[in-house]
């Protein structure tokens, strides 16, 4: 149960010449993660990232004005999509354990599958300007409400504040695995994972 950030576009009725155009679109925001991820913002040059999706740099603006638009892109859409993604799989979920355990499950995949957005929000968020900044943080505000609520109906440990707490300490330490992902097994990884998260929030 993943997030479906960067997923191939739907190109149901558009001409093959728009469907190509939207498709490389997303090819060169996937090469962007990874390559700033990997070297930073500054260190990612136009020639790299059209070289990584075969075409030159001077054709990335056919589709992106800069550097810039890029990041703010990635920022934006992965926050956003986290929240809208996470909102559909648990509407007509009443039970608050279901609510998080899905939720683990749900941010573990991302966590695991895309680590690169991950650490391009850690290294790269202080350089997005005040608009896209401010789009960041209301969509993780309302994913982490998310989880905060489902908290709340725990009972008075998560009362108040301490379950938007508890949601970030959680959220935090699914994201941490990033720093494993390389390390060990993939289906060891996500099972201690879930489990770890699980275990801070008291689910048995």
């Amino acid at each position: 149960m993943a997030t479906t950030y960067l997923a191939d576009p739907d190109t149901t009725g558009m001409s093959s010449r728009a469907a190509a155009k939207a498709q490389r679109r997303v090819e060169l925001l996937r090469a962007s993660a990874r390559i700033m991820a990997e070297k930073g913002f500054h260190a990612m040059r136009l020639e790299d990232l059209g070289e990584a999706v075969g075409v030159s740099g001077p054709a990335v603006y056919r589709h992106f004005s800069g550097k810039e638009e890029i990041l703010n892109e990635l920022m934006t859409g992965v926050s956003e999509h986290l929240y809208e993604e996470a909102q559909q799989i648990l509407s007509g979920i009443g039970d608050p354990r279901e609510r998080l355990e899905i939720l683990i499950d749900f941010h573990t995949s991302f966590a695991l599958e895309q680590s690169e957005l991950i650490r391009l929000h850690n290294r790269e968020l202080f350089r997005m300007g005040e608009e896209g900044h401010s789009r960041v943080r209301a969509a993780q505000g309302h994913y982490l409400a998310l989880w905060a609520d489902a908290l709340e109906e725990l009972g008075p440990p998560y009362a108040g504040d301490g379950a938007k707490i508890a949601a970030q300490l959680v959220i935090g330490l699914i994201n941490a695995a990033e720093y494993l992902n390389t390390r060990v097994g993939a289906a060891l990884l996500r099972r201690q994972v879930i489990l770890s998260a699980r275990s801070a929030l008291g689910l048995r």
